[in-house]
């Protein structure tokens, strides 16, 4: 009786659990747009004011009673109020998608991007010699990160900008020839503009004289033999404020653009301002630079790597021929927003074509599996499925050219190309459509695999099939995991667990990278923090793993000994010195979570064939065996040729 009753209160949990988080997202999609964003947190809190609480609207209220508060911060899933915010702090992007930033009232007048977003320009010292004087420079400490005052949804992705100008058209001579471009299917030419107006991630079009309709960024749109679109144009979503006149630099880590290498450009004046251009079309681009003899060159977001942040002059060169290129070298450090009164009103930033399965203008990086290949599906419904129906397959991305693309637990998301790409978990619920993932991919996507790729993480698992598996992140100041090669990373992971598993009093095998319990080494996970450091992540069977409350273990890790033991742990890695610029690491609080995990390993009891095997085998020859004559017994074995039983 207890028995069932113990597993009646934790099936009735994991649903009150769920039906939270339901209401968390409920909550945010009934707010006005823009009040809360997913994947995101600040740089800095106000001190003592985290509180636990069990939904995201209790943590928007305890931020209405603390003075200063502007903003918060709520861990969905864990029932967390992280912390509040003044106007001070700076938001930055997080690894956990768990992390939902707020304002303290979603009223409009609230709802305002802070100062800096409207006046704050960097010192002389930027870009500076270090990433701590580059930082340094800015009033408020912190060199601005992409998109930071851009509006977003409350799933991370950005809000649509009412306020839309047109910065070249061929109706002005622009030849608008541009290559790269990505076609919409299913979008004809007449109405290509109107739909790059809407999307944000949008930068140009054109209708060919197909009326095929294409869209991205577009590089190269000058010179292009037996080619004329019938109408072309580069947009600009919202404003741009220029933070930093780039003339004589070389921004390393930027893509060219075009160049003048046929001729087309008579005046450099001509083609700084496309450059320019350029770089205003793509709300992700912060970085663009021209110089005569090289071209155009400019952040493109969609490729593997970018300037560094923080900018230094590392990245930021002078001394090159490229910064020495005449008078004419001309570039821009930008920020785009979009003023109070571009923001679209409530309910009309409506993805079209995309269910709770799905979200736009996504991808996943690395962009495919291994082993596998881009393939061409009609829809990616289709994309989808071919993910769902591959061993070890998590997400997919569609590009509205057909191509799809499938990838495993290890990809990260990121902003795709194109608006129109459609990416997503495999596993969901299409019962209603909304622009971004289910509730249940929210809960699991980031790092929870769908174990043999079976329903069996579903809501409605046996309880008696549930464990609880605790999630251990460790902020880790001092230590950049980006100076430390493969071998050497995975030696100090090796340590770390070492460490994590002596803290806990636990076998080191015990520690794991992720939450499968299948094909991963006794290791944590080591990845680069925002703003220096790093996250070190680990999971391990909750205590005790029935429960879902992990304060057991939270309290073992909150200790003197888990600083200890991660030092030592440090200092026997023996890392180099450029990994260790303070020569000392700085141990922050660890934050303890639990995910319910069907480990089946830990709590599916024996089946009936593992526990009798041995007596059906006994009965299935000792009768014989009983049957045997008795010289035959005597001997112990049956005379050759002859039958025992």
């Amino acid at each position: 009786m207890r028995a069932r009753l113990a597993l009646l209160l934790l099936f009735a949990e994991v649903v009150i659990t769920r039906s939270q988080t339901t209401a968390d997202v409920d909550f945010m999609k009934s707010s006005p747009l823009g009040c809360f964003s997913r994947g995101y947190e600040f740089d800095f809190y106000i001190p003592n004011t985290n509180i636990n609480t069990t939904q995201l609207k209790l943590c928007q209220e305890h931020c209405q009673y603390v003075p200063g508060c502007v903003r918060f911060v709520y861990k969905a899933f864990w029932g967390e109020c992280r912390g509040t915010a003044d106007e001070n702090a700076v938001e930055i992007p997080s690894e956990s998608p768990y992390l939902i930033a707020g304002y303290r009232s979603c009223e409009p007048e609230s709802m305002q991007p802070p100062p800096r977003c409207r006046t704050e320009t960097p010192g002389n010292g930027f870009p500076g010699t270090s990433p701590q004087s580059s930082q340094l420079a800015w009033p408020g400490g912190k060199q601005p990160y992409s998109l930071e005052c851009w509006p977003k949804r409350w799933d991370g992705a950005p809000l649509a900008c009412t306020e839309v100008g047109v910065l070249d058209s061929t109706k002005n001579g622009w030849p608008g020839k541009c290559r790269g471009l990505v076609e919409m299917h299913g979008i004809n030419g007449t109405a290509c503009g109107q739909n790059c107006r809407e999307n944000p991630s949008c930068q140009s079009w054109q209708n060919t004289v197909y009326y095929s309709c294409w869209q991205g960024l577009g590089k190269d749109c000058f010179v292009r033999g037996n080619f004329v679109p019938r109408e072309a144009e580069r947009l600009q979503h919202g404003s741009v404020r220029v933070l930093k006149d780039l003339t004589g630099y070389q921004i390393i880590g930027l893509w060219k653009g075009f160049d003048n290498s046929e001729g087309f450009f008579q005046k450099n004046e001509d083609a700084i301002a496309f450059c320019k251009h350029m770089c205003y079309s793509d709300i992700r681009c912060q970085y663009w630079t021209y110089a005569p003899n090289f071209g155009c060159w400019l952040e493109d977001a969609s490729q593997e790597y970018g300037p560094p942040y923080p900018l230094t002059l590392e990245a930021a060169r002078r001394d090159t021929d490229f910064a020495k290129d005449g008078d004419c070298v001309a570039g821009e450090y930008i920020q785009h927003f979009c003023p109070a009164t571009g923001l679209p009103s409530q309910g009309e930033d409506v993805a079209d074509g995309a269910t709770e399965c799905a979200e736009r203008g996504y991808r996943y990086e690395p962009p495919s599996m291994f082993l596998s290949h881009r393939t061409v599906e009609p829809n990616w419904e289709a994309c989808r499925s071919r993910c769902k129906w591959t061993v070890y397959c998590n997400y997919f991305a569609f590009w509205p050219d057909g191509g799809c693309l499938i990838t495993g637990t290890d990809s990260q998301r990121v902003m795709a190309e194109s608006y129109e790409v459609i990416s997503g978990p495999i596993h969901c619920n299409a019962s209603y459509r909304t622009a971004a993932p289910s509730v249940e991919a929210w809960a699991s996507q980031t790092t929870l695999p769908n174990i043999g790729h079976s329903e069996v993480a579903s809501v409605t698992a046996a309880p008696e099939t549930m464990a609880h598996m605790a999630e251990i992140e460790i902020p880790i100041f001092g230590l950049d995991v980006g100076q430390l090669a493969a071998n050497d990373q995975h030696l100090l992971e090796g340590r770390y667990a070492e460490a994590i598993a002596k803290t806990l009093a636990l076998p080191v095998s015990e520690i794991k990278e992720g939450p499968d319990q299948n094909d991963l080494d006794a290791q944590v996970h080591l990845s680069p923090g925002v703003g220096g450091g790093c996250i070190l992540t680990a999971w391990t069977p909750n205590e005790p793993v029935s429960s879902s409350d992990p304060s057991v273990l939270r309290s073992k890790l909150k200790t003197p000994a888990l600083i200890t033991n991660l030092k030592l742990a440090t200092t026997q890695a023996q890392l180099p010195v450029s990994a260790l610029p303070g020569a000392q690491i700085q141990v922050g609080e660890p934050q303890v979570g639990t995910k319910e995990h069907p480990l089946q390993a830990l709590v599916e009891p024996p089946s009936f064939w593992s526990q009798w095997w041995p007596l059906l085998i006994a009965l299935t020859f000792v009768p014989g065996f009983f049957r045997a004559a008795p010289a035959d017994r005597d001997r112990g074995c049956g005379v050759p040729g002859e039958v025992s039983f």
